[in-house]
């Protein structure tokens, strides 16, 4: 092809005037301009044509706003305080408004009811699709012709700044939409968006625009613009989740508890509610015959459907498409590891996940293509994947780890196989690593109550068989340490599950003598005996036991562990005598092995001053804990949770002895170490608010001991109900509100409680005893001098049997039973 049959630039030159045959119009002059039709050499050796193409059609638009998409029949749910702060935007002022959030989460659905409300109201509205640059352009031209442009203006190079000086001059209101704009440099146009100079400008007249995008930030929109987050309808909003969910199903597909259950496992996403809605109906109108095996109809069947892989009730995949066109996008920005990050952090639980202990350069070495990234380079993906609504970055509370989070459903598209097994060995490594601490320790308790869940999660998710004895032993480790902080946190019944699954398959790897399984035994034990199954954990201890004797001596530490262990155990079941000698033959030999100071030395002694206290000696007691305390303040100091709990048990004796000032004065420094260094949330800090509202009531504080013991009461049933430490916060509340003549439900509530104790401990341990007898004193009250004496000459036996004739407890017992016999029946 010759350059005059006009394949080359747009140089010509002479001139050339006229019409082609078609009516085409040409420009009469060839001198930078552009030729518009055929062009044809002129004869003229001298002249060179050089002519475009024939010029495209224009891109057909329409503006007009999608209004026809709105079902009146399906309002906007859960919206109402979104939408509100749209409206009252623009009088303050905000006119480039900017509505953000994932896809998926209805951010045109909300743009739609917005632009529906302005034009009942008369207001002129604009939509425009900002999917693709070209078809922005040609919506823009069309806007800013319906704004007052001439044909002439728009052929200027300066169509930006048509369009907008002609939007300003408008005196009407009106609202301009920019739906979709996923890839901002699309607006930048001529200039640049945050600069104010590109095809998207905050608006300075009568009008407002709001932008629908999932790039949440800010410098990419500039100062001017005000951004407007959108999150799925979880939390309070869950309600409203479910009526979408109902709004699009069937009336048969169930009932609302199950819409709402449904609603929850899909994460509140508007697109996944209505296509679950969508797909529920359809199924249903499918006769019987026609519809594939296993059809789901129902939001349970759905739901289930769901955990088996959402490939089937989405097949067109359009929840996957949804958050791959963000990936896609991150691609072409030049974050290339985006995709593998975002499989990466999918392939954790469905819990707030610790970033910064597990998505860093040191802990990624072994990731793949990831472990290229710096820390700069995984920050900048990290924040790319939040900007764009895959991820969650929010900001995190003074004092707290960061953690980041994933919408259920963009979990669900983004999990692999690969990126698993990445993930659980990050686990592991971070589970295991000296700097995440042990979960008895109250300084990393903020740690392990983020790492236990997904630790848990690998472990049921992993195929156990698939890995070496060396790994998996490894895992295993990281499991205990994770069960270990449900004990800490008083969750029994998961920790005791969750140590039977990890025993199973430590059984059919390793050999009944092996470390590693002896340990698992022995904290499966613990477990058992806080549940107050004490015949299962002292069995159990006692084969331990038996084994690391025959295996390593009756000084190896592994037999010392276990000794100790069942010696709280004998003294859980008031077996106290038995209980004290095993731990001063513990004692004796940790002093050997280890000297005076060493903590496992220092953790039996405690627990040897406790029996000392609970058999009434309470010189002993004290000298013995005001002797552990000192040692333990000057290795690690007063504020160290070790420190703590034996300050905190010389307190207990204190009181005891009757120096109830002294006693509270300790009580209250505890508290003020606690508050300082740990903070309020500690675990130990219920007990805390406990012991100090026992001191006020001993004081006759009866006001401030109820509020005292009411704040101890919240922060303990954060972690469990049932916990025997919240029962006895619950029990000792009770006693307050029945000396202060609050009868009736005082009585409720220590019936409630000893219902519990029993249902846990049976009618013959002694850890029930002090709620029964606050029963029986006030059945006694009540004037069921019948039912209170039977309570009391109950307790009287047993602690006869456990605690022998001359025990403190047992007189006191006995004075108890002696003045109910003086109560006629009847009498309050």
């Amino acid at each position: 092809m010759t350059e005059a049959q006009g394949c080359g630039g747009d140089e010509v030159g002479g001139d050339f005037g006229g019409a082609d045959e078609a009516g085409t119009r040409v420009h009469n002059r060839l001198t930078d301009s552009t030729v518009h039709g055929a062009v044809v050499q002129a004869g003229r050796a001298d002249i060179v044509l050089r002519a475009t193409e024939p010029v495209e059609p224009a891109v057909p638009v329409t503006v007009a706003p999608p209004l026809g998409l709105r079902d009146t029949s399906r309002p906007l749910r859960g919206r109402a305080d979104a939408l509100a702060r749209l409206e009252a935007a623009a009088p303050a002022g905000d006119r480039l408004l900017v509505l953000c959030g994932m896809g998926g989460c209805g951010k045109t659905t909300l743009a739609l009811e917005l632009a529906a409300r302005r034009t009942a109201a008369g207001c002129r509205v604009w939509w425009v699709e900002a999917r693709n640059g070209p078809a922005l352009e040609a919506a823009l031209r069309a806007v800013a012709r319906q704004a007052g442009a001439a044909a002439e203006e728009l052929e200027r190079g300066d169509t930006a700044d048509v369009l907008w000086s002609h939007l300003d001059r408008l005196d009407a209101p009106w609202l301009l939409v920019v739906d979709n704009a996923d890839d901002p440099a699309l607006l930048d146009g001529p200039g640049a968006l945050n600069a104010g100079t590109g095809w998207i400008r905050p608006a300075t007249g009568a009008g407002t625009v709001l932008v629908t995008t999932r790039e949440s930030t800010p410098a990419t929109w500039g100062p001017a613009a005000r951004l407007h987050p959108l999150q799925p309808l979880t939390g309070e909003r869950l309600d409203a989740a479910a009526r979408i969910l109902r709004d699009h199903a069937p009336d048969t597909a169930g009932t609302e508890a199950e819409a709402h259950a449904l609603a929850a496992r899909l994460g509140g996403l508007p697109l996944a509610l209505r296509l679950a809605g969508t797909y529920l109906t359809e199924a249903g109108r499918t006769p019987a015959p026609f519809r594939a095996p296993g059809t789901p109809t129902t939001y349970a069947d759905y739901r289930r459907a769901w955990e088996d892989g959402p490939r089937g009730l989405d097949p067109a995949h359009v929840l996957p498409r949804t958050w791959a066109m963000s990936l896609d996008l991150l691609d072409q920005r030049g974050h290339a590891h985006a995709r593998g990050l975002l499989e990466l952090i999918a392939s954790f639980a469905d819990a707030d996940l610790p970033y910064t202990l597990l998505l860093t350069p040191d802990r990624l070495t072994d990731a793949g293509p990831l472990a290229a990234l710096d820390g700069p380079a995984l920050w900048q993906h990290l924040t790319a994947l939040a900007a764009l609504g895959l991820i969650d970055l929010p900001d995190p509370a003074p004092d707290t780890l960061p953690v980041l989070r994933m919408h259920p459903l963009v979990r669900d598209a983004s999990r692999t196989a690969g990126a698993g097994r990445t993930a659980l060995r990050l686990l592991v490594v971070a589970a295991l690593a000296e700097e995440t601490g042990a979960p008895e320790d109250a300084e990393f308790g903020r740690v392990w109550r983020l790492l236990s869940p997904h630790v848990l999660d690998g472990f049921h998710r992993v195929d156990t068989g698939s890995l070496d004895d060396e790994d998996f032993l490894e895992l295993t480790d990281a499991v205990d340490l994770a069960v270990r902080h449900l004990w800490v946190g008083g969750l029994l019944t998961q920790a005791r599950a969750e140590y039977e699954a990890v025993l199973a398959l430590e059984r059919e790897r390793v050999d009944d003598t092996h470390p590693d399984l002896l340990v698992t035994r022995r904290h499966f034990a613990r477990v058992l005996r806080d549940l107050g199954e004490f015949e299962a954990a002292r069995a159990e201890l006692e084969e331990v036991l038996a084994i690391e004797c025959e295996r390593a001596g009756e000084t190896h530490p592994g037999a010392l562990n276990a000794r100790h262990d069942l010696a709280l155990v004998l003294a859980a079941t008031g077996e106290s005598e038995a209980a004290r000698a095993a731990f001063e033959a513990v004692l004796a030999a940790r002093r050997a092995a280890f000297g005076d100071a060493h903590p496992f030395t220092l953790a039996t002694r405690h627990e040897l001053a406790q029996i000392l206290h609970d058999q009434g000696e309470l010189a002993a007691a004290r000298a013995e804990f005001e002797a552990i305390l000192a040692v333990r303040d000057a290795a690690s100091g007063r504020n160290h949770p070790g420190t703590l709990v034996t300050w905190h048990r010389l307190a207990l004796v204190l009181r005891d002895l009757g120096e109830a000032e002294a006693a509270r004065a300790e009580f209250e420094a505890i508290l003020a170490a606690r508050r300082g260094g740990l903070g309020e949330d500690a675990p130990e800090s219920p007990a805390d608010f406990a012991k100090i509202a026992q001191l006020l009531y001993d004081l006759g504080e009866l006001e401030e001991a109820r509020a005292a013991y009411e704040l101890a009461l919240a922060n303990r049933k954060e972690r469990s109900e049932t916990h025997p430490d919240t029962l006895v916060i619950r029990h000792n509340l009770a006693v307050v509100r029945l000396t202060l003549g609050e009868l009736e439900a005082a009585l409720a509530e220590l019936k409630a409680v000893v219902a519990l104790e029993r249902e846990r401990w049976g009618d013959t341990h002694l850890a029930g005893l002090p709620a029964r007898r606050s029963l029986a004193l006030a059945l006694l009250g009540a004037g069921e001098r019948q039912a209170a004496r039977a309570e009391l000459e109950a307790i009287l036996r047993i602690q006869h049997e456990r605690l022998g004739e001359d025990h403190p407890y047992t007189r006191a017992a006995r004075e108890d039973l002696a003045g109910a016999r003086h109560v006629p029946e009847g009498t309050a």
